[in-house]
């Protein structure tokens, strides 16, 4: 059954498949033809749903209200200033982005439950207003009026829209939308939606803000809403408070949820039984809530992926096809000699609630060189990375680098000035593929906007080839290459510890920070990790390596700086390290004989 999803992935079939829709419901009978536009605009508002919480992983009960002011908004403006269908609906969508981009400001501080309870605070507010507002909204008595095609009463630039001609409408509307957004979510904003979902603290690691990232798909998910609003408005003619009450919230959250969250064949399949099924069940009308909540709890059990997952190939999150293009690859030269250091770790002390653990450390890093930073667990080491990577801001000292003091910057923006990491248990995005993930690391070095993703502009396509290309260079290097379009939750340990390190080097780093990335890797697995670092040493950067395999640094490193209990017990090379008593005593164990003179 899956075959559907591939035959809807060819934008071919899915013309044909509009059209024919599109001429079989202009033959039908007048209610058919409502029923039908009901479905088109519940696409939409699913396709809301699902871009906020699907993508971006934001729990919304309060689409209802970014419906409703597309609705009364579109409403008023073709009734009372005679403003057009286009720009009424542009405006719907424009009017709805606002609230939502407000919004995301609080939503954006809260998770989980308090976000859910904030939105559905924020539908609440909406319908009681649509109910008190009387001299804008009509208040319970109701908006009438609106030029509609239904009664007859709409027209567009002198030429009169009746039922049929508005189901080609709002299909165009539809089909139109649901291109740019596949575009858009196989671009890089779609894989940072989906990898704030994931993983906020990965997702900055690469360059994402988690700000940013929330407040573009809060926006474009109320636009969406806004737009089905100003749909719905002229179909109907009528507006009143209740079509804009919890119970829509509700239904749009679990069109998408059935659909299937991340899916956007999905959302289609959804808003089909969700249109359909209450016009066979009107009976039943008063126990919608408890119809939703069953349907809802077999979904859970039956089809956690919901009906996308049966139907419908899984989405990706790559524009594979972009490979073909003629683009060259940027020529990566090595990175230039600096006669400063390029970081600089300035009497460093983290200090949490009384616990110090990093007591006045101090390190420095020149390019093309690796330090290798070890010590017991619990020395300090990973806290050391997540100060430099901008997770932690220091209670006392500074972080230089390239000069700059980078210490109180958030971790996106550290890592956007070229600072890398890795984690001790990678934080990959399961979902995604093991090209996509990779892909992920170029984040920050996208140029095209958002305009430019979603319409496939040629700008966006090259720039999307030419990441591809070095991204399966990458892969070629690490040992990855046949595993490219496997999904990376499903492999092992090793090859996610690997793909991770890829995604870091993909970002084009000047410094990069690896912890502990041999852990759970195989002999030949280090072999691979052990050259990739080599091609990084080459092109001048530098590199700090948290690690506990003593023989995996011997030959690789530079240097070496010890911790314990937060502070620097040595620094200097491997072989002074092995022979150091301090060392011995808090790390290695037993101090290493001087080797007898002849």
């Amino acid at each position: 059954m899956k075959t559907v999803g591939t035959f809807l992935s060819r934008p071919w079939a899915v013309l044909v498949a509009t059209v024919a829709f599109g001429a079989a419901m202009s033959l039908a009978s007048g209610a058919t033809i409502q029923v039908a536009t009901f479905f088109l605009i519940n696409v939409l508002l699913a396709h809301s749903v699902n871009l906020l919480t699907g993508f971006a992983g934001q729990i919304s009960l309060g689409h209802a209200g970014f419906f409703g002011v597309g609705a009364y908004g579109c409403a008023l403006l073709m009734r009372d200033y005679g403003v057009p269908l286009p720009l009424a609906l542009a405006a719907a969508a424009a009017l709805s982005s606002i609230v939502g981009y407000l919004l995301s400001f609080p939503a954006g501080r809260v998770r989980e439950f308090y976000l859910a309870m904030m939105t559905l605070g924020f539908g609440m507010i909406f319908y009681e207003i649509a109910k008190e507002w009387t001299s804008a909204t009509g208040g319970v008595m109701g908006l009438s009026g609106v030029p509609s095609p239904t009664l007859r009463t709409l027209s567009m630039f002198g030429v009169a829209i009746g039922p049929a001609a508005y189901l080609w409408i709002v299909l165009a509307i539809v089909a139109a939308t649901t291109a740019l957004l596949r575009n858009l979510i196989r671009s890089h904003f779609g894989r940072a939606y989906f990898a704030v979902h994931m993983s906020e603290l990965a997702a900055g690691s690469v360059g994402i803000s988690e700000a940013a990232t929330k407040r573009s798909a809060y926006t474009l998910s109320a636009a969406l809403a806004g737009l089905a609003g100003g749909c719905y408005a002229p179909l109907v003619g009528y507006l009143g408070p209740d079509s804009f009450a919890l119970t829509r919230s509700v239904e749009a959250l679990v069109m998408a949820i059935v659909g299937g969250l991340g899916s956007l064949p999905g959302q289609v399949l959804g808003a089909a039984l969700f249109t359909y099924l209450p016009e066979r069940l009107q009976a039943f009308a008063e126990y919608q809530f408890m119809a939703y909540g069953a349907i809802l709890a077999v979904s859970f059990l039956v089809l956690p992926k919901g009906l996308a997952g049966v139907f419908t190939a899984p989405p990706r999150f790559a524009k594979i096809h972009a490979a073909a293009l003629p683009s060259p690859l940027p020529v990566r030269e090595p990175l230039p000699v600096a006669d400063s250091p390029l970081l600089q770790a300035e009497k460093i002390t983290m200090n949490f609630a009384g616990l110090l653990a990093l007591d006045n450390v101090s390190l420095q890093l020149e390019r093309g060189r690796v330090l290798a930073l070890v010590g017991p667990n619990g020395s300090g080491k990973s806290t050391l990375i997540n100060v430099i990577s901008g997770v932690y801001r220091p209670t006392m000292g500074r972080v230089l680098f390239k000069g700059d003091d980078i210490a109180r910057r958030k971790a996106h923006e550290v890592s956007r000035r070229g600072i890398i990491r890795t984690f001790q248990d990678p934080r990959n995005v399961p979902h995604f593929t093991v090209r996509e993930n990779v892909l992920l690391g170029a984040h920050r070095l996208y140029r095209h906007g958002l305009w430019g993703a979603a319409s496939n502009s040629r700008i966006a396509l090259r720039e999307e080839a030419a990441f591809l290309r070095q991204v399966d260079e990458m892969l070629q290097l690490a040992g990855l290459a046949e595993l490219a379009d496997w999904v990376l939750g499903d492999l092992p340990y090793g090859t996610q510890r690997l793909a991770e390190v890829a995604r870091a080097a993909v970002s084009d780093p000047e410094l990069i920070l690896l912890d502990e990335p041999a852990a759970g890797l195989s002999e030949t697995e280090l072999e691979k990790l052990g050259v990739m670092i080599r091609q990084l040493r080459e092109r001048r950067l530098g590199i700090v390596l948290v690690e506990h395999h003593m023989d995996f640094l011997n030959d690789l490193v530079d240097g070496v700086v010890v911790l314990d209990s937060g502070k620097v017990i040595y620094r200097g090379d491997m072989e002074g390290m092995r022979r150091d008593p301090e060392v011995a005593a808090a790390y290695l164990g037993i101090a290493e004989e001087e080797p007898a003179h002849a």
